[in-house]
């Protein structure tokens, strides 16, 4: 790709893409008819300087030039937008359904079952309403405020520093092992709100079951896997670590590729995260009694560490493995484009 291919790509990428491949050729032919005959790469500088920073060509072109998200953000905040709203009507219907099922008396008669099913069918719509609303009115205040504070996160892009035709030399061309897909920021953030909901309700959901009737109806949580007052001395921690996941998470969807700070950082996070589990695991009065001795019955044979050894070395090959994973893509050398003249 030269100069002017690159240049006129950087305009039309900003683009709705039915108008793209119009503007590209009406832009060739602008700057054909700028240049000489027989013109130098600082001839095609110059007219590239006339024609201005190519965002703001872009914005001339634009059919409605006023917006609230403009074209730098839109993509990004429409991505966000999707992303967040799944998991925020995911996590709250979750909530409510758990809490329902859970308060819910076996006793009562079909039609009390049924009227429980169409009240938290019922609530969950409503929160989901509520929630979308939430999630819509602040994603958009905050990308308004990146909008127009002209903030942004494209690399080598300064707002307070001129546009030059040499900007263009610092476009990357990013190579697909480095790249983060929005599949993974989803699956991030959709597994920290999962783990946590569960976490936090883990007194109702996680212990020993015993089965003393027929069915799910007769499936009983015998004994609580943990000490809810204890777990919930943790919670800082814990809430500290969600909010740390999700940081990452949203600087990943953002960069949208591997580099040795967000190497880092992942690295930070896993020495955090492996640091509060080995402190939680190792702590007698979280696990409730109850439990330990139901465990330790139906399994006599097995010592009593080997279960919390078990977990924290499996935790910590995973988080090796993930830790060199992003310094390996970090380290992926990037094609800087090759911008001659032809």
């Amino acid at each position: 790709m030269n100069l002017q291919e690159c240049y006129i790509n950087e305009v039309t990428r900003r683009l709705p893409v039915k108008i793209r491949d119009d503007i590209a050729m009406e832009l060739r032919s602008i700057i054909e008819d700028m240049l000489p005959d027989e013109h130098t790469e600082e001839d095609l500088k110059k007219v590239l300087s006339k024609l201005g920073d190519p965002a703001k060509l872009a914005n001339e072109y634009q059919d409605k030039p006023r917006y609230i998200i403009g074209p730098d953000f839109y993509d990004s905040y429409i991505n966000v937008l999707i992303v967040a709203a799944i998991i925020s009507v995911v996590v709250s219907s979750l909530a409510l359904f758990v809490h329902g099922i859970m308060t819910f008396d076996e006793d009562k008669s079909l039609f009390a079952l049924l009227s429980l099913v169409g009240q938290l069918s019922l609530k969950m719509l409503l929160s989901s309403f509520n929630v979308l609303f939430q999630v819509f009115f602040w994603v958009t205040i905050v990308f308004i405020v990146l909008e127009r504070t002209g903030l942004s996160y494209e690399k080598g892009q300064n707002k307070k520093k001129p546009w030059t035709p040499d900007d263009l030399y610092q476009v990357e061309k990013v190579e697909k092992k480095r790249q983060i897909p929005k599949s993974e920021v989803f699956f991030s953030l959709f597994w920290t709100a999962l783990w946590a909901t569960i976490l936090f309700n883990a007194s109702n959901l996680i212990g020993w079951y015993e089965q003393t009737g027929e069915g799910l109806k007769g499936l009983k949580l015998e004994a609580p896997l943990f000490n809810q007052d204890v777990l919930y001395s943790y919670a800082p921690f814990l809430i500290l670590l969600i909010a740390i996941e999700i940081g990452l998470a949203i600087y990943k969807f953002f960069i949208g590729k591997w580099t040795k700070a967000l190497a880092v950082i992942n690295m930070v996070y896993h020495f955090f995260s492996l640091g509060l589990l080995c402190v939680m695991l190792t702590d007698s009065t979280l696990f409730n009694k109850a439990f330990t001795l139901k465990l330790f019955e139906a399994f006599k044979d097995v010592p009593a560490g080997w279960w919390i050894g078990t977990i924290i070395s499996t935790m910590v090959i995973f988080s090796i493995i993930d830790i060199i994973s992003g310094f390996n893509k970090a380290a992926a050398k990037t094609n800087i484009t090759n911008l001659q003249i032809k």
